[in-house]
């Protein structure tokens, strides 16, 4: 591969702005000791969590969605007929359908715009970035409004205190742009991976098509996340590993290259 090639084909990209809304409820380790058979030691040691926000009754992933949106708009200097398609990555709709996608261009006045909704739960707002990289890359927009909101609560259960203790609600918001050149910021390459083999170890058993909801599956809670953590911990870790090694590789870089490194 030759060098600065990327897999990110037309015109190069950019995080124009970035802006983050959580709901101000807290739901701390002391608040959950409470409720659940844990302690704040314990919960530390294996989340390093010290207190989630966590929403009102009533609010839904839109509400937080709006919020994260109209300050990315707003930090690019753009208005909101300005973005032409919204990508939002969520596993917690607020409802089935219409899309959360639809729900916020309608509370943002996005007028000039289409979208929709990305379910792929931790990883939906990398992969929802990356889908919004490539319409602007194509010069299908000009701008691209990148949606990553979750009500995590609603999906909790707050008696399974292997999942209770992780989760917490908020909503995250990029703009996509074409970018100007070869200047700091620009999105060089993404890689992604799925496997399904591992869907046990995270997953929501009822309220689709395969478990509609009924008195059975509410009594039997499978509603709520059930997640086995050692198992999820340990392919987390090696497929970080391997894909952040992959895109190094054919981006002709080297560990030693980085300046930062985060974990989504």
């Amino acid at each position: 591969m030759a060098p600065g090639r990327t897999r990110c084909g037309g015109r190069p990209t950019t995080i124009k702005s970035l802006a983050t809304y959580v709901p101000p409820r807290l739901l701390t380790n002391a608040d959950l000791e409470q409720m659940v058979d844990t302690n704040d030691e314990w919960i530390l040691q294996r989340t390093g969590i010290r207190e989630r926000h966590i929403v009102e009754p009533g609010v839904g992933t839109s509400d937080l969605g709006k919020e994260a949106a109209i300050a990315a708009i707003a930090n690019a200097g753009l208005e909101p007929d300005d973005i032409g398609v919204i990508v939002v990555g969520t596993v917690t709709p607020d409802m089935m359908f219409p899309s959360t996608a639809c729900l916020i261009q309608h509370k943002i006045g996005a007028h000039h715009t289409w979208g929709f909704d990305l379910s792929a739960a931790c990883s939906a707002f990398t992969y929802a970035l990356s889908t919004a990289s490539q319409f602007v890359a194509t010069g299908a927009h000009e701008h691209a409004l990148v949606i990553g909101a979750d009500v995590m609560s609603s999906i909790i259960d707050y008696q399974d205190r292997a999942t209770c203790v992780i989760f917490g609600d908020g909503a995250g918001a990029a703009v996509v742009s074409a970018s100007s050149g070869d200047g700091d910021g620009r999105i060089i390459d993404f890689e992604h991976e799925i496997d399904g083999s591992g869907g046990s170890a995270l997953f929501m058993p009822a309220g689709g098509s395969l478990r509609p909801s009924s008195h059975e599956t509410v009594d039997q809670r499978l509603h709520y996340v059930k997640q086995e953590g050692q198992t999820v911990f340990k392919f987390a870790v090696r497929k970080t590993e391997e894909i952040a090694r992959r895109i190094l590789y054919r981006n002709q870089l080297q560990p030693c290259d980085l300046s930062l490194f985060v974990s989504y």
